[in-house]
C-alpha cells in the first residue's frame, strides 16, 4: 500500500512496513496456537492494537522536521499514527540546529528486545536518529533496528520456552528473541527492520510508543554493531 502527498510543499511517499500484520503473526505462529491470534491476546492480556505494522515516509527533497515542542511533547497526530500501526520511519529528513544534538547516542544488545520506558512513564515515546549532518551518521549504519509487537515477544516466548502459556501474562519488558532462527523467516513477516541504510547524508527518524512495541539491534554481522543511534524520549500531548 502506497501513498504519495505533499506536506507544506514537500512531496512525500508513505508505504505500509508490514502488510497485514495480524495475519501474519497467525500464520508464523499458528503450530503453537490455540485458537485465533484474538484468543491469544485475550489469554496473554496482551492487546495487538496493528492491522498493519510500520510505516515508511519518504521525503522526495531534504526536509526539516519540527516533531515535538519544546516541553518534549510529541505532536498530537504522531501518538495517533504509532498507535494505529507501531513504527513510523521518516527518510530524507533532519531536526533543526536548536534540537539536532538533543539526547543521548546508543547501540542496543543484538536481537535483545526492550522497552525504554514503561507505559507508566510520562515520556513513553522513543524517538531513534540518524543525523545527516554528523560525521559518523551521515553514512549508512552497519546494524539495524527490529521492531516487534507486544504479543510477538510474547508467542516467541512461548516458542523456545521462555514464556508459560495462561501462567505469563502482560508485556515483557526484555527478552532474547529469535537467536539461532532463520531470520529471513522472520523480517518483514513477524519483525519490522529499519535499516539505516539510505545513502550518505540523507537523515532517518524512527519513533515508537513503548507501550506497545518492542525494539533490539540486528547485527548481520555480529563483529561490526555499527555506530551509536540517536535516542530521546518524548511525552504525549
Amino acid at each position: 500500500m502506497v501513498m504519495t502527498g505533499d506536506l507544506q510543499g514537500r512531496d512525500y511517499t508513505a508505504r505500509i512496513g508490514i502488510p497485514n500484520y495480524r495475519d501474519r503473526i497467525q500464520r508464523h505462529y499458528k503450530d503453537l496456537m490455540f485458537g485465533t491470534l484474538n484468543d491469544e491476546c485475550q489469554a496473554a492480556e496482551i492487546p495487538c492494537p496493528f492491522q498493519h505494522f510500520g510505516v515508511h515516509v519518504r521525503f522526495s527533497q531534504p526536509t526539516e522536521v519540527l516533531l515535538y515542542n519544546d516541553d518534549l511533547r510529541i505532536h498530537p497526530g504522531l501518538c495517533e499514527i504509532v498507535e494505529r500501526v507501531g513504527p513510523l520511519v521518516l527518510h530524507n529528513v533532519y531536526l533543526s540546529e536548536a534540537v539536532r544534538t538533543y539526547g543521548h547516542r546508543n547501540r542496543f544488545p543484538h536481537l535483545q528486545f526492550h522497552v525504554d520506558r514503561n507505559s507508566a512513564q510520562t515520556t513513553r515515546y522513543s524517538m531513534y536518529t540518524r543525523d545527516p549532518k554528523d560525521d559518523e551518521q551521515r553514512h549508512p549504519r552497519t546494524a539495524s533496528t527490529l521492531f516487534v509487537a507486544n504479543i510477538v515477544a510474547h508467542l516467541q516466548g512461548i516458542k523456545d520456552g521462555s514464556v508459560k502459556r495462561y501462567v505469563d501474562k502482560g508485556s515483557r519488558a526484555s527478552a532474547l528473541l529469535f537467536d539461532g532462527e532463520d531470520m529471513d523467516t522472520v523480517l518483514g513477516e513477524v519483525a519490522f527492520e529499519q535499516l539505516w541504510d539510505e545513502p550518505e547524508g540523507i537523515g532517518e527518524i524512527a519513533m515508537i510508543d513503548n507501550a506497545t512495541v518492542l525494539h533490539a539491534s540486528y547485527y548481520r554481522n555480529i563483529a561490526i554493531p555499527g555506530y551509536r543511534i540517536g535516542v530521546r524520549y518524548l511525552a504525549g500531548l
